[in-house]
């Protein structure tokens, strides 16, 4: 189906394509939410759940801004999602005078800039393989955007491990996101 059948399926109210398109974003959403909300929230499950029901209720309340010519109906998800679950996160952080910063881009830094057709499923699925503590220096350094110095003092870590984590974590994705991206092509020719 193509985005511009999605979009006319949308606007016509179809409430079974849309029962559709829940079961089949869901965990895709959930996970977009999940990354950012996890990391400082204590109610992160009913955070998350708020989020994602946002996302659908506004995809049904207002299916006009969703434009097919901009990016997948996928895509649109993705960044709306991401862009709720940061205001939850802000609104919460403000409580706690802290300041997180706010994530710019879609995709983590070098390793996916030249690689912008990368599913956000796939990134998301390449850092969840990485172990701790290089997963959560990851996502603090590019999803929080906070400073080497800042992880380290946050963390416990020397700077060294710092870096080198943070050095290894990003060669570590960038092999596993060409090979997604390889496997992605060749599931695509057949």
């Amino acid at each position: 189906m193509t985005d511009e059948e999605v979009k006319t399926k949308l606007l016509a109210g179809d409430e079974q394509f849309f029962d559709q398109l829940i079961d089949q974003y869901s965990k895709l959403l959930w996970a977009v939410a999940a990354t950012i909300l996890t990391v400082k929230n204590s109610n992160q499950q009913m955070d998350i759940e708020e989020v994602i029901s946002d996302v659908f209720l506004r995809l049904w309340q207002q299916p006009e801004k969703y434009k097919p010519k901009k990016g997948s109906l996928k895509s649109y998800l993705v960044i709306m999602t991401k862009s709720l679950a940061l205001n939850k996160l802000k609104g919460k952080s403000r409580h706690q005078h802290e300041d997180i910063g706010e994530v710019n881009e879609l995709y983590l830094s070098e390793t996916a800039q030249k690689d912008e057709d990368i599913a956000w499923q796939d990134l998301y699925d390449a850092v969840m393989k990485l172990e701790e503590p290089t997963r959560r220096i990851l996502i603090m350094r590019f999803f929080y955007e906070m400073k080497p110095s800042e992880i380290q003092k946050q963390l416990g870590l020397s700077s060294k491990e710092v870096d080198n984590r943070l050095y290894r974590g990003k060669k570590k994705l960038h092999e596993f996101l060409e090979y997604q991206d390889f496997i992605n092509e060749v599931n695509s020719c057949e």
